[in-house]
């Protein structure tokens, strides 16, 4: 008995010319069927991990067939090794499960955790024909193929060969079919099986196959190749969980950018490009600490031509799901932005025991289409049930701001801005991410580079200061209503407001609010910006501030919010400025609306229900003629 893990001891030989077992930990493991008595032997190990130093050699179990597999990984147990150069081999195999939440009509993408256990040693090719269906905890059956476009769970597992795909770097998607080809690193891509049935949510497909992967555990150094501002389908290639955290931070892998994670709408039952939609979240390890599950910006979900292009027009997008520990079987693109060597390098050093059920780690969440909502939410100020149950709600947390930049009745794009004493305001790799830009008729995002030669970023990380500010630019085209909004505020130091430049207005996107713009068909750079304006405002005595210093002040001190849902215009006045007149204009310079004598009210609301949906100039005028202007965007929805 070995106290990290549980063996089954009816059927178990182990011997090796220097076995070695502590408390945790074996040197070397050789199974072997035992002749003397004509069974099978297996080692099955339940929720725990089983941790060899050295290589793995496994015999293939001929007497039973419901006990073929040499070694059993069962709820959640792992297999971990160490950092030798011992390659694996025999011609057994271990076996270990993982879920699709997927139907026939759903991309899953995949990394085997196992190759064909043919002759010789080291990592083998995976082919579909290493997956089975699982009958008991030890028996499984070989999985069918066929060339119908939809797989079927029963009576027996048949997966369609027509979505078996691997991209390798520069190669484009090439067809797996039947054949054992695709390499320890490089993942494919796979949909599930069945129809999910008709009725109930429709954002959550109940449709789950479970495979059992089949075959000799990959173990070592494998090597992924890549090219330099191209992605590579890979993933998780053990069967353990994968840090990212220690696979991005390898002086191995500095070509790596970031990690994109395919989601899509799974409440669509189509084959059509035209009728689904989907897209790629982006993670980075971003800054320390990592309570969070590092940085992740969920996917916008968009269609498709028929060539496969994102044409926009859907306003769904993913979870904001915590992606640090990468689960058996998970694929990933790994976009890398420098040449390097060309090659990134998975390590037994990047492998750790981290349970699936953990509050950082997902294979796929059981949800299709989302809010984009974060798991974690806010630790301090919002709502406690959408903080996971496995996450300390006192543990620290970096500064974060996730935001929603929304393109009319388009799509949406989620970002993310964070704080950290150890960014700059330039390119700090692992604390900022590329933009992946498939938002093709409107975008948001980032600007990082010399204002010449800039390139676009989903993830900014910066050091804070009281009035940085921080550009956002667009490219929009046709002319079409922004809505920017916060959907998750954590331990920031002040509230955000976005600052355009060119109206000089202010518009805040925290603790509730949300900025309106009407833009035309353009790019818009070095316009808008997102700025931080501190602590509460000072209470200042109107009386002892200096004519040439009051404009200013009672400008940073009067604040406007165009309130869409309530057709209303909201003015905070806080300092009590004396308001003689309020006027609002259309852009064509008519007035629409003229009040005087609005007194000393801390706040102000003003009726935009009759408004056409527009741009608007907002102009107060204080007792002591000082004008306070301000450009509002109606869009009253009707």
């Amino acid at each position: 008995m070995v106290q990290n893990y549980y063996i089954n001891m009816k059927n178990l030989l182990l011997f090796s010319v220097a076995l070695v077992m502590s408390l945790n930990a074996m040197a070397q493991l050789y199974v072997t069927p035992n002749a003397s008595s004509s069974t099978d032997s297996y080692v099955y190990v339940s929720d725990e991990v089983l941790f060899v130093e050295q290589d793995v050699n496994l015999v293939a179990n001929t007497n039973d067939p419901n006990t073929e597999a040499s070694i059993y990984l069962r709820d959640e147990a792992q297999l971990i090794q160490g950092a030798t150069a011992s390659a694996n081999s025999g011609t057994g195999f271990i076996s270990v499960y993982q879920d699709s939440n997927s139907d026939s009509y759903d991309y899953n993408f995949w990394s085997s955790p196992v190759g064909n256990p043919n002759a010789g040693s080291g990592n083998r090719n995976f082919g579909i024909l290493n997956v089975y269906d699982a009958n008991t905890v030890t028996d499984s059956d070989q999985t069918n193929v066929t060339a119908a476009y939809n797989g079927t769970p029963s009576p027996n597992l048949t997966i369609s060969r027509r979505w078996l795909y691997k991209r390798p770097a520069g190669g484009g998607y090439q067809a797996i079919w039947t054949n054992y080809s695709v390499p320890a690193g490089l993942g494919f891509t796979m949909k599930g099986v069945g129809v999910t049935p008709a009725g109930g949510d429709p954002w959550v497909d109940p449709m789950n196959q479970l495979y059992d992967f089949r075959g000799r555990p990959h173990n070592g150094d494998i090597v992924v190749n890549t090219l330099a501002n191209e992605s590579v389908l890979s993933g998780n290639p053990y069967p353990s969980a994968l840090d990212l955290n220690l696979v991005f931070n390898d002086p191995d892998n500095i070509e790596i950018n970031e990690f994109r994670f395919w989601d899509e709408d799974r409440s669509i039952n189509s084959h059509y490009f035209v009728d689904n939609k989907g897209g790629y979240g982006t993670w980075i390890p971003g800054p320390s600490p990592y309570a969070t599950g590092g940085a992740y910006a969920a996917p916008t979900f968009l269609n498709y031509d028929n060539g496969g292009n994102p044409i926009g027009a859907t306003m769904d997008s993913g979870e904001a799901l915590n992606r640090l520990y990468s689960p058996i079987g998970q694929g990933f693109n790994i976009f890398t932005d420098i040449a390097g060597d060309g090659q990134i390098v998975l390590k037994n050093s990047h492998r750790v025991f981290y349970r699936e059920s953990g509050s950082l780690s997902v294979f796929r969440s059981p949800q299709g289409a989302g809010t984009g909502t974060s798991t974690i939410g806010n630790p301090e100020n919002g709502d406690p049930s959408t903080i996971s149950s496995e996450v300390d709600p006192f543990a620290e947390y970096p500064p974060t701001l996730r935001f929603y930049t929304v393109f009319g009745e388009s799509h949406l794009r989620d970002m993310l801005l964070m704080l950290s004493d150890t960014s700059t305001d330039g390119y700090d790799r692992g604390l900022d991410a590329r933009h992946p830009m498939d938002g093709k008729n409107a975008e948001a995002y980032f600007p990082i580079g010399d204002d010449k030669d800039f390139l676009p970023y989903v993830i900014q990380t910066v050091p804070y200061s009281v009035g940085k500010k921080i550009p956002l630019n667009f490219v929009i085209d046709q002319a079409t209503p922004v809505t920017i909004m916060a959907t998750e505020e954590i331990n920031l130091p002040s509230k955000v407001v976005l600052w355009d430049s060119e109206g000089n207005t202010w518009q805040e996107i925290t603790n509730g609010n949300q900025a309106e713009l009407q833009l035309h068909e353009g790019t818009y750079e070095n316009r808008f910006f997102l700025v931080f304006r501190g602590g509460p405002d000072p209470v200042i005595d109107p009386s002892t501030i200096s004519v040439n210093n009051r404009s200013a002040q009672v400008n940073n001190n009067v604040d406007f919010f165009q309130n869409n849902p309530a057709s209303q215009l909201e003015v905070a006045n806080p300092e009590g400025f004396v308001i003689k007149s309020a006027s609002i204009f259309d852009m064509s310079g008519k007035l629409v609306l003229n009040q005087r004598d609005l007194g000393d009210s801390t706040s102000f609301t003003f009726s935009t229900a009759t408004f056409s949906d527009g741009v608007y100039i907002v102009k107060l005028v204080t007792e002591d003629d000082i004008t306070i202007d301000y450009r509002m965007t109606v869009h009253n929805r009707r």
